[in-house]
C-alpha cells in the first residue's frame, strides 16, 4: 500500500481538514515521546493520505471544540451542546497499522534534522542598540 503523509504545522489546520470529512475524529498515539494526532483517509485500495499534527506534549482533553464563528480551537474534558462549536473527539490509539511507526519516525527525524539545519544556517542579527 501506498501511503503519503502530509504533516501540518498547527492543530487548527487539522481541525480544518476535519471540517469537509464526514466522520470527524482525530487519532492520538504516543511515538517515541511525541504525541502524533492523525486523520488517515483511504483513496483506494492501494493509496492512502494520513494528515497528522505533531507536539511535544500531550493534548490535554477529549474533545476538540472548533468555534465555527471565530475559527478558534478549544481542548476540553466536556461535551457541549452549543451550536457554534463543532465537536471532535480525540480518540487514543492503542494499536494501529494504518500507517508503518518506523517510517513515521524516520520522516519525523530527517524533518527535524533539516529544520535543525535550517535554523542553523540563519545567520545571527544582531540588533543595533540605539544611543
Amino acid at each position: 500500500m501506498d501511503i503519503r503523509l502530509i504533516r501540518l504545522k498547527r492543530l487548527e489546520d487539522l481541525i480544518h481538514v476535519l471540517n469537509v470529512v464526514q466522520v470527524p475524529i482525530v487519532h492520538h498515539l504516543a511515538l517515541d515521546s511525541r504525541h502524533i494526532y492523525f486523520i488517515p483517509f483511504f483513496l483506494s485500495t492501494d493509496s492512502s493520505i494520513i494528515y497528522f499534527y505533531e507536539n511535544e506534549r500531550r493534548l490535554e482533553g477529549k474533545f476538540l471544540l472548533f468555534n465555527n464563528f471565530t475559527g478558534e480551537v478549544d481542548i476540553t474534558d466536556k461535551w457541549t451542546s452549543d451550536t457554534r462549536f463543532t465537536i471532535i473527539p480525540i480518540i487514543d490509539v492503542e494499536y494501529q497499522n494504518v500507517f508503518p511507526e518506523k517510517q513515521l519516525l524516520s520522516e519525523l527525524r530527517n524533518q527535524h534534522a533539516k529544520e535543525k539545519r535550517e535554523k542553523e544556517k540563519k545567520p545571527i542579527v544582531k540588533e543595533e542598540q540605539s544611543q
